[in-house]
């Protein structure tokens, strides 16, 4: 009777330790905050295998992914302030959940609440650094060479410290966050920024289509500008060869195709009986010629 009232004993308990045993995944890293009743707690689980007894209504887990996040960003409404020119801003993130915040992190809605947070940040951000009239871009022309101030102008707005930072200091960031090894702790979001970039920015629009058509004319004039020199310089040299400046502008533009010389060439078909006849009078002259 001992005998079962100790197997059931270590029956209960083993079973107690085995519900309770879970593991929180190491490929890809996750992190773990741990629950009581349902409520979080303030500590944090590390990867591996823990014990939560009487899981998941006593003591349970919530699992955050480690992992890196790519966000890719396209602001709309962009607008210059000057010449109020629609422009298409392209702007790339990568950030990771901060391990020191965790529960920042997941009151800002995990993952997908915190894709929404950076992509209003950002988008107000460029919004309203395009639109002041006190600095530039005034134009969409100065917008397109632009891209380091426009993310100085992201960090400044996602950091938005008060006092404000310093310029160098910013600049710091954003040559850190262009080479993807930023490490901008955003506490209260509960996320570090890695990496930032702005990859693009272009006009949009009809305004794309005319900006294209202008780039293009200006490299067709560039080359009809380098093809005149090399023009000029050929004629130079051929001049120096002792042609007249007519013929060197001849020979260059039979050169480049632009006229055609043709040589033309006749031939007489003549038939036996006449070649006889000729042959003769021929013969006739001559002996006519000696007998003189």
């Amino acid at each position: 009777m001992i005998g079962i009232i100790v197997g059931i004993i270590f029956f209960g308990i083993c079973a107690f330790f085995l519900q309770g045993l879970r593991r929180v995944p190491a490929d890809p890293p996750h992190k773990g905050v741990r629950t009581i009743w349902g409520e979080r707690t303030t500590e944090k689980i590390d990867e591996g295998w823990n014990f939560f007894p009487i899981y998941p209504y006593w003591h349970g887990v919530v699992l955050v992914d480690m992992t890196k996040k790519n966000q890719d960003l396209l602001p709309n409404e962009i607008r210059t302030a000057e010449d109020m020119a629609e422009i298409e801003v392209a702007i790339s993130l990568t950030w990771k959940p901060d391990e020191k915040n965790l529960i920042e992190y997941l009151n800002s809605g995990g993952e997908s609440g915190i894709k929404n947070i950076l992509k209003d940040i950002v988008e107000e951000a460029v919004r309203e650094f395009a639109a002041d009239t006190s600095r530039k871009p005034n134009t969409w022309e100065d917008a397109i060479t632009m891209k380091k101030e426009f993310l100085a102008e992201i960090v400044a707005v996602i950091l938005g410290k008060n006092p404000p930072i310093s310029e160098d200091e910013i600049n710091k960031i954003v040559l850190e966050l262009r080479r993807g090894n930023g490490k901008l702790q955003l506490e209260t979001l509960g996320v570090i920024l890695n990496r930032v970039n702005v990859t693009s920015i272009k006009p949009k629009g009809k305004l794309a289509e005319a900006a294209q058509k202008e780039a293009i004319e200006k490299r067709e004039k560039k080359a009809e500008t380098v093809e005149l020199n090399h023009l000029a310089e050929r004629i130079e040299a051929l001049k120096k060869l002792g042609f007249s400046n007519e013929q060197a502008l001849e020979i260059v533009q039979t050169e480049r195709g632009k006229i055609s010389k043709t040589i033309s060439e006749s031939k007489w078909n003549v038939s036996p009986e006449t070649r006889a006849m000729i042959e003769k009078i021929g013969l006739d002259l001559v002996a006519k010629i000696l007998g003189r």
